[in-house]
């Protein structure tokens, strides 16, 4: 650090900072996850989400309702 210092002219400050600023974007592409799958189950077939999601007794006002009581309001538990 020393040696960069004297070869730079730069405070330790501004040589830190200047390393942080060339050195952080090769940083987080190398160690911040990938996009796309982060697990290695397949997929369910579409088929068997609609049938999943797709369930009209579970969206009843009745349901609602339950949900709703089931839920903290005003932060409240």
């Amino acid at each position: 650090m020393a040696e960069a210092q004297a070869k730079s002219g730069l405070s330790r400050n501004q040589l830190i900072i200047q390393c942080v600023r060339e050195a952080l974007p090769d940083v987080l592409a190398k160690f911040l996850p990938k996009p796309g799958r982060l697990t290695n189950v397949e997929p369910l077939p579409d088929e068997v989400l609609d049938r999943i999601y797709s369930k009209p007794e579970e969206e009843d006002e009745a349901g609602v309702r339950q949900l709703m009581a089931a839920q903290a309001f005003g932060g409240e538990d």
